[in-house]
């Protein structure tokens, strides 16, 4: 005759139970989302110090373009093509600016607790505050002379071309795309203004 054995199963106690492997927390993943991070902010920067160069390369070919008596339509031409390319520079160092405004910050130092109260107390959610330096204020004011440069040689060249000349659309698309650089930089340098305090 045939015994079969018999098996007595007994849970643990619900303390010491394991969770399945799924619900064990993975510890890569915080170290996956810091090299994720990084590679984000090397991008936003990367982008940024580009922005910075174009814009320096920019402004050394206009201050050689205004050194030559150049046929007003040639003159309104070329102002076009730099206003188009210091629009491109202003986009790519805002979005860069912006992004890396956009990355966790650490916990703010140096505030009293009301002043952290102050700033914990807002109703909704609010925007990143850009970290602005010096040199970003530099580079947002250097963006911006140059698009009130490129204005000025559009008007120079615009006051010797014959209105029935297609060189006088050229001088206006520089107006207007000077006038959104200057725009989007202004913006920029609000939103980035510290806060103040008033007690």
């Amino acid at each position: 005759m045939l015994v079969g054995a018999i098996h007595t199963f007994t849970k643990a106690p619900l303390s010491e139970r394991t969770a399945p492997a799924y619900e064990q927390p993975d510890d890569n993943t915080s170290g996956a989302l810091d090299r994720l991070g990084n590679l984000t902010e090397a991008a936003a920067h990367s982008r940024k110090a580009f922005a910075e160069e174009r814009l320096k390369q920019l402004r050394e070919q206009m201050n050689k373009l205004m050194l030559f008596d150049m046929a007003p339509g040639v003159q309104a031409g070329r102002s076009a093509q730099f206003a188009r390319e210091l629009k491109a520079a202003a986009e790519d160092f805002a979005g860069a600016f912006e992004a890396l405004a956009a990355l966790p910050k650490p916990p703010a130092n140096g505030l009293s607790l009301a002043q952290q109260a102050y700033l914990d107390l807002d109703d909704g959610p609010q925007p990143a505050q850009p970290s602005r330096t010096q040199a970003d204020i530099e580079t947002m004011d250097s963006f911006m002379s140059a698009a009130q440069q490129l204005t000025a040689m559009a008007e120079s060249a615009n006051s010797r071309i014959d209105r029935r000349d297609s060189a006088s659309a050229l001088a206006g698309e520089v107006y207007g795309t000077a006038s959104e650089v200057i725009e989007m930089m202004g913006r920029l340098k609000s939103a980035s203004a510290p806060r103040a305090f008033y007690w």
